[in-house]
C-alpha cells in the first residue's frame, strides 16, 4: 500500500526540483541575452554558449526530471525506490549544473541540496548514502573544473569553502534526522498512550465490553443517523436473573465468572459489524442491533439464549443461570432516552412475567 505521507513529500520535492531547473534555464537565457546585447559574443562563442550552457543542460535536466516522473507514477515500483529516485534526481541536477558551469566553482555548493532534502524522509541510512553519492559527484565535478580552468586565482579557496559547507550541511542533516526521528517516536508513543487511555475510558475492565458511557454515545449516533437516513435499528437491555442471590450465595468471584461467561458468549454470537454490545450496569447489558427490526433482534437474543443455556457458565451447582431481555425498535422522532426507556420497560415486563424470557416494546411477547 502506498505511503501517502511520503508520496506527498516526494511530490513537493519534485516540484522544487522542477522550479530550480526552470530557474537555471531562465537565468541562462537572461545571461545569454545580456552577452548578446553587449556584443561580447563572436559566432563561435555564441554557438559554444548555446550548446554547453543551455542546450545540453536543459536536455539533461528535464530528461532526468521526466524519468523521475515516470518512476513516481509506476505502481509496480517500491516506495523506497521512489524516494531514492527523487534524491538521485536532485544529485544529477546538481551534477549537470556544476559540470557545465565549471568556471563557477561555487556551483559545487549545490550538492548541499540533495543531502538536506534527504532528511525529509527521516532515514539516516538514506541521508548518509545521499551524502556519499553527492560527495563523489561533487569531487568529479571539482576535478573537471580544475582540469579546464588551471591556475584559477581563487580555485583552492572556493573548493575548500564548498567542501566545508558540504560537511557542515551533513552535520546539520544528521542533527535534523535525529530530531525528526525522536519527534516521531515521541508522537507514536503519545498516540499509543492516547489509544490505551481512550480504550480504558470506553471499555468495561471486567468484561472487556463497551461501558455505559460508550453505549449511550453510540446510541445517540444511531438516533442521529436514523433521523437523517430513515435507518432501522433496535436495542435490547438484558439483565441476569436473580444475580444478587448468586453473589450472596456463591460470592462475588463466582458472580464475576457469570458476567464474564455471558460476555464471552455474546462475543461469539454477535458480530461487531452488526451488533454493539456493552455492559450497561452491574448485571445489565445493552445491545444495539444495526439495521434490524425488533423482531430480528428478538431472534438474535434467542440465539444467544440457546448458546448460553448449553454453556457451563449457565449453571452453578444445581442452579441454572438465566437472563431476561427487553427490546425496542427506533421510531421516527425518538430520542436516545425514549427508545431506551421502552426497552427498559419491556425488560421490566419480562421480569414481571416470570423472568428467563424476552419481551419486545408494546409487551407483545414473540414466540
Amino acid at each position: 500500500m502506498p505511503d501517502l505521507e511520503q508520496a506527498r513529500w516526494r511530490k513537493r520535492i519534485t516540484q522544487i526540483l522542477v522550479i530550480l531547473a526552470l530557474f537555471i534555464t531562465l537565468l541562462e537565457l537572461i545571461t545569454y541575452s545580456v552577452f548578446q546585447l553587449s556584443g561580447e559574443f563572436t559566432g563561435a562563442e555564441k554557438f559554444f554558449y548555446i550548446r554547453s550552457r543551455f542546450l545540453y543542460p536543459v536536455l539533461l535536466n528535464f530528461g532526468f526530471l521526466l524519468l523521475n516522473f515516470v518512476i513516481q507514477f509506476r505502481t509496480n515500483i517500491r516506495e523506497s525506490l521512489k524516494c531514492d529516485s527523487v534524491i538521485l534526481t536532485a544529485i544529477l541536477l546538481c551534477t549537470v549544473t556544476a559540470w557545465f558551469h565549471y568556471t563557477l566553482v561555487s556551483a559545487l555548493t549545490a550538492f548541499i541540496l540533495p543531502v538536506l532534502l534527504s532528511t525529509l524522509f527521516a532515514s539516516r541510512k538514506r541521508m548518509l548514502i545521499s551524502a556519499v553519492v553527492s560527495l563523489f559527484f561533487m569531487t568529479v565535478c571539482a576535478l573537471h573544473s580544475f582540469a579546464l580552468v588551471p591556475g584559477h586565482l581563487y580555485w583552492t579557496n572556493n573548493i575548500a569553502v564548498s567542501y566545508l559547507l558540504f560537511f557542515a550541511s551533513l552535520i546539520l542533516s544528521d542533527l535534523m534526522v535525529t530530531y525528526i526521528m525522536e519527534k516521531r517516536e515521541n508522537l507514536f508513543s503519545s498516540y499509543q498512550t492516547q489509544l490505551i487511555l481512550d480504550q480504558k475510558i470506553k471499555m468495561d475492565p471486567l468484561t472487556n465490553l463497551y461501558n455505559q458511557h460508550t453505549f449511550f454515545d453510540k446510541l445517540n449516533e444511531c438516533v442521529n443517523k436514523a433521523e437523517d437516513s430513515d435507518e432501522v435499528f433496535s436495542i435490547a437491555i438484558l439483565d441476569i436473573d436473580d444475580f444478587k442471590s448468586i453473589n450472596d450465595t456463591y460470592g462475588h468471584s463466582t458472580g464475576n465468572q457469570v458476567l464474564e461467561g455471558l460476555s464471552d458468549m455474546m462475543g461469539l454470537v454477535f458480530s461487531p459489524s452488526r451488533e454493539l454490545v456493552a455492559r450497561y450496569g452491574g448485571e445489565e447489558f445493552g445491545i444495539i442491533f444495526r439495521n434490524m427490526s425488533q423482531e430480528q433482534a428478538y431472534e438474535r437474543i434467542e440465539q444467544l439464549r440457546r448458546h448460553f443455556a448449553d454453556n457451563s457458565f449457565s449453571r452453578i451447582g444445581m442452579k441454572r443461570i438465566t437472563f431476561s431481555g427487553g427490546i425496542a425498535e427506533y421510531q421516527f422522532g425518538d430520542e436516545s432516552s425514549s427508545i431506551f426507556n421502552r426497552a427498559d420497560a419491556a425488560l421490566y415486563e419480562a421480569k414481571k412475567r416470570g423472568k428467563n424470557q424476552t419481551v419486545t416494546a408494546g409487551y407483545a411477547k414473540l414466540e
